[in-house]
Order: C-alpha cells, then structure tokens, then sequence
C-alpha cells in the first residue's frame, strides 16, 4: 500500500499526456528510446518499447520507426540494433527502420534521432517508452527541434511491478536534476 502511495506521487510530476485512450495523429516517424541490454537481448523494459511501436506502426502512426541506442554497460551490440532486429521481427520493413548507434543517453537519443530524421524532412514523432521516463525524452525531443507527443503506455510494467517502478522513479528524478542543473551540453559529453 505504502509503496503504491508513494509510486503515484512520483509519477504524477514525471508523466506526459494520457495514461489512457488517444486519438491516433498520424506522425511522420516514430521513435523507440534504448535502454540497457542485458546479455545483449532485450529486457522487459525494451520488449515494452519495442511492443507500444509495433502496435503504433501497424495503426499507422509514422512512415519510419527510429531504434536509437548506443553500446552501454558493457554490452557487445548496440540497444537499436537490438530494437530493430525486434521491429523487423514484428513486422516493420527492413527499409523503414532507421538505427541510431552512438547514442549513449536519453539527450543523445533526441540530438541524434533529430539529425537523423532531417535528411527525410520529418519533425513530428511519436516518442515510445515507459511513462516515468515519457516527459524528459519529450523535453529534450523537442529542444533538439522535434514535434514530439509521447505514445501512452496504460499498461506499462511501471504499472505493474511498483517496487521497480520506484527504484526506476528515483533515478528519473536524479536525471532531471542533472539536466536542469547543467548547461545545455553537446551529444555524447
């Protein structure tokens, strides 16, 4: 009971639009954040992800799907490649995949994907990952120049597992005091 009371205290701060039904706006790509690997596969957090875009994809919500993610904690492959090898295995066209490698944080993630996406002239994006983490990567998509909305996750493990949840809470928080205690630094510094 405590840690569910204390769960929803944090997330209500750290969420972005609803956790619900929405209307689905048509966006020129979709954008699926990385996360640590373990043993080079995917976690349950990435399987999320990669799930939410799948879905996204298949009711039409971007022409493109972005995987983006660098090599982190010791892994031998880099998040996206892990994240597009599950998107193509759900169904997305190798040719509508774009994979971002060097992105080692969630400000890289948006600088990148941002680079990345303009040689197509797309802008608006879909933004999937997990609801503690959907108002940061919204805030640094769109200071890298994205429209960027955040694809609800209703059902999110973040949901389900509240002891996770908190421990996944409490660094977000310490995230958001890193960015808005820095000055605006460059991708991969």
């Amino acid at each position: 009971m405590i840690v569910e009371l204390l769960a929803r205290a944090l997330e209500l701060p750290l969420e972005s639009g609803p956790r619900g039904h929405l209307d689905l706006e048509p966006r020129d790509a979709i954008v699926v954040f990385g996360a640590p690997l373990k043993h080079d596969a995917l976690t349950p957090i990435l399987d999320e992800r990669v799930a939410a875009a799948l879905a996204l994809w298949r009711a039409g919500g971007g022409r493109v799907v972005v995987a983006t993610g660098g090599v982190t904690r010791g892994a031998r492959r880099a998040e996206a490649d892990a994240l597009a090898d599950a998107l193509i295995a759900g169904g997305v066209p190798r040719d509508a995949v774009i994979v971002e490698r060097a992105s080692l944080t969630t400000a890289d993630n948006a600088a990148l994907t941002a680079a990345a996406l303009a040689p197509l002239g797309a802008r608006t994006v879909w933004i999937v990952t997990q609801p503690f983490h959907a108002r940061r990567a919204a805030y640094l998509a769109t200071r890298a120049g994205l429209d960027a909305r955040v694809y609800p996750m209703p059902d999110s493990l973040q949901y389900r597992d509240r002891r996770r949840a908190l421990r996944w809470l409490v660094r977000e928080y310490g995230a958001w005091a890193r960015l808005l205690a820095s000055p605006r630094r460059a991708p991969g510094r």
